[in-house]
């Protein structure tokens, strides 16, 4: 009998501390039971790991003597330059949004750069002064544009847009001066995907690239002024 008594005892506080320990909490998405809390100390210390920049390179200057770098000292993203090995950067853009693809004008200084305009996730081409830092937006403000490609004089940029019906991923060619009369050159008719490689040295022909999918990927000549296309590479 006492040692019924004794066992019963024990198994009384045996629960009893179990239920002391046992804690549950609830984070939105998981719910933890019976998970230590971790100190405050170990997430400060896991940060010094988790909060780090990358810095990759983007262009050399016109000159060459400097690099336009990208790394987000802020919240997102934003261009930098670096005038030598080791130097400090010099930033150039400071915008809410962080900057997408990078392409620098031929023989200018001219920075041609995607970015989102107002959170809408529909990527915009700009055009940036990096020595004065002023920007203009060239594209719609609405449409999905990207695949920004220089035409070897400079003044041009063929890029890829949805502007026609908001989903095909069309080839389109604007002039920086007047982007305002930009014009499509060739249309996307079965949703593939169709981007600029590169211009011939005359600026009438475009390389441009046809991708279906990892299988599937064309390579064809674009005759700017007729639109008509010659198949170079693939079946």
């Amino acid at each position: 009998m006492k040692n019924h008594i004794i066992a019963s005892m024990v198994l009384s506080l045996s629960l009893s501390a179990q239920a002391v320990t046992e804690s549950t909490a609830n984070n939105g998405n998981l719910v933890m039971q019976d998970v230590p809390a971790i100190p405050k100390e170990i997430v400060d210390s896991l940060n010094r790991y988790q909060n780090v920049r990358s810095a990759p390179f983007r262009d050399f200057s016109q000159d060459g003597k400097s690099i336009y770098i990208s790394t987000r000292f802020g919240d997102v993203s934003q261009l930098h330059r670096v005038d030598k090995p080791g130097g400090a950067r010099h930033q150039i853009t400071f915008f809410d949004e962080p900057i997408g693809s990078i392409s620098r004008q031929p023989d200018g200084d001219m920075i041609a750069f995607t970015m989102d305009a107002g959170g809408s996730e529909y990527s915009q081409i700009f055009v940036l002064d990096p020595k004065t830092g002023d920007s203009k937006m060239l594209t719609d403000g609405e449409s999905r544009n990207g695949a920004i490609s220089w035409s070897d004089k400079g003044g041009k940029i063929a890029y890829q847009s949805t502007k026609r019906n908001g989903r095909s991923n069309d080839l389109w060619m604007l002039d920086t001066q007047a982007p305002e009369k930009s014009r499509i050159v060739l249309e996307s008719t079965d949703g593939s995907w169709w981007g600029p490689v590169d211009w011939d040295n005359k600026n009438l022909n475009l390389l441009v690239q046809q991708y279906t999918s990892a299988s599937d990927s064309k390579v064809y000549a674009l005759d700017l002024d007729s639109g008509n296309k010659t198949l170079l590479d693939g079946s």
